[in-house]
């Protein structure tokens, strides 16, 4: 069945099945059709030769009588005989085409039509009976029917008088042939309308279901899960249904443990990440908040004077604004928001991003360059961006030590937005390179990285449909490719 349903690819299955079926059921009565008629043909033919046999072998009888008194001259010569012969021709029910009769030379004594006399017959048929001692048959062309001719030897004992040649019709044969071939059609018609409205409910009743489960299986891809098979029934289609909402169901409850679990994952990075920018920020805080103190101290030596105090008060203010926007900028990095893709300049992004990690990096005395096109802008969320780089930051950070460059290039290539993030710190083993996207694996002591941030990187470049690349050699540092397709042109 799955070969044959081959030759209808475009068709669905319940489509195959009504085509097929109805195929073979077609299939199936033009065989038994096409035997029925050729047995029904064998059987009348048969009828009519045996019936032609017993005709010619009942006339042989008194022919050869009426053949014997001629020779005696008891009964004149050929009226009996001829009386005798038109007499049989002139009945309609037994389908005559011709009846002759031949002397032992094949000439004919005999015949319905009266312009025969005197002729001599030289055809196979005659030939042959005039050799047999039995009656010889076989089929011949008349007009737009076929006949059968017969030969019957008129003989007694070795004694032969000549034969006995007639015809009969089949056209009473043939019209009771096409009648059959007509029953045959009406009824392949009739078992083909029975059949299409059996196989409908067959479809519908055992197709119909794997098609809706198809169906419900093909809404099923991605995350809409909210979906369920409408089971009828306690039979095999049922069970398997059953099983399939259950799967469902299962499926949707495991998505949901894990968008927990990611988010769970999400979160721990990201307080990984800002573990690592607690020095930054303390360095930020603890600048303006030393001015703060200072301010404070010299007013309560000298707050009468006017000058002074509106000179101090401006300081104060301006270090809180800068405590507060370090504060703010940490918090709003750290927030759970939504997904909010906006267009955004990259190279003010990456700015923002270095920002975060200026005290760390002076402090390991390593060299950033920001060399993204100022022009070059993408329509990503801002924090998901702000989360990939900071990872490849941190990433780049452990791996340069104390001292070496951070680099960051951006760059359109047609409608594809690429960003490299290139160090030259100590590079990637060439059988760590394939694993190092991969959830909790780092080359990092113990205690020191949860080895998700590149995963975390690689899955948010993943969900804006991205590619990223590494190319590393150990000891003379990396290059992380980024690349995004579909942005356009700036």
């Amino acid at each position: 069945m799955n070969n044959a349903a081959n030759f209808f690819p475009g068709l669905s299955l319940r489509y195959k099945f009504i085509l097929l079926t109805t195929l073979a059921i077609t299939v199936f009565m033009s065989i038994i059709g096409y035997l029925a008629v050729a047995r029904e043909k064998n059987i009348l033919y048969s009828e009519v030769e045996k019936k032609g046999r017993l005709l010619g072998e009942t006339l042989a009888i008194p022919i050869i009588n009426d053949l014997i008194y001629e020779r005696l001259g008891l009964v004149e010569e050929g009226g009996l005989i001829d009386n005798y012969i038109l007499e049989i021709f002139n009945k309609k029910d037994v389908g005559l085409l011709y009846i002759a009769i031949l002397d032992e030379a094949g000439k004919v004594m005999s015949h319905n039509n009266i312009t025969e006399y005197g002729k001599v017959y030289a055809d196979p048929l005659t030939i042959n009976t005039l050799k047999a001692d039995r009656t010889t048959v076989q089929s011949m062309p008349a007009g737009e029917h076929q006949a059968l001719d017969f030969g019957i030897p008129l003989s007694i004992g070795k004694k032969r008088w000549g034969i006995l040649k007639f015809a009969i019709s089949l056209e009473k044969v043939e019209h009771e042939i096409l009648t059959t071939v007509k029953k045959i059609i009406l009824l392949t018609m009739v078992l083909l309308v029975m059949g299409f409205v059996i196989i409908l409910f067959l479809t519908r009743r055992f197709i119909g279901p794997i098609t809706q489960l198809a169906n419900t299986m093909e809404k099923a891809r991605g995350d809409y899960l909210d979906i369920k098979v409408d089971v009828r029934g306690h039979d095999e289609l049922a069970v398997l249904g059953e099983r399939f909402n259950s799967m469902i169901e299962r499926i949707r409850r495991a998505n949901e443990d894990l968008k927990k679990t990611h988010e769970k994952l999400v979160q721990s990075e990201k307080l990984a990440s800002f573990g690592v920018l607690a020095a930054g920020v303390a360095h930020e805080i603890n600048n303006p908040l030393g001015g703060i103190f200072n301010c404070i101290h010299m007013l309560k030596q000298d707050g009468s004077n006017p000058e002074l105090r509106a000179k101090y008060l401006d300081l104060v203010n301006e270090g809180l604004d800068r405590i507060e926007t370090t504060v703010s900028k940490l918090l709003w990095m750290s927030r759970k928001a939504k997904h909010a893709p906006v267009d955004m300049n990259i190279k003010n992004a990456v700015e923002s991003v270095y920002s975060f990690l200026d005290y760390k990096m002076k402090k390991a005395m390593i060299v950033f360059k920001n060399e993204v096109a100022a022009d070059l802008h993408f329509t990503f969320d801002v924090h998901d961006f702000q989360q990939l780089l900071l990872n490849l930051f941190i990433n780049a950070i452990h791996a340069l030590g104390n001292g070496g460059t951070l680099e960051v290039k951006g760059y359109r290539n047609d409608s594809t937005v690429s960003i490299e993030v290139i160090d030259n710190g100590c590079g990637i083993a060439q059988e760590n390179i394939g694993r190092i996207f991969d959830p909790f694996f780092t080359t990092k002591p113990t205690g020191e990285g949860t080895g998700l941030g590149l995963w975390l990187t690689h899955e948010i470049i993943r969900n804006y449909n991205g590619e990223i690349a590494v190319e590393s050699v150990a000891g003379k540092g990396s290059r992380f490719i980024i690349s995004f397709p579909g942005q356009g042109t700036a």
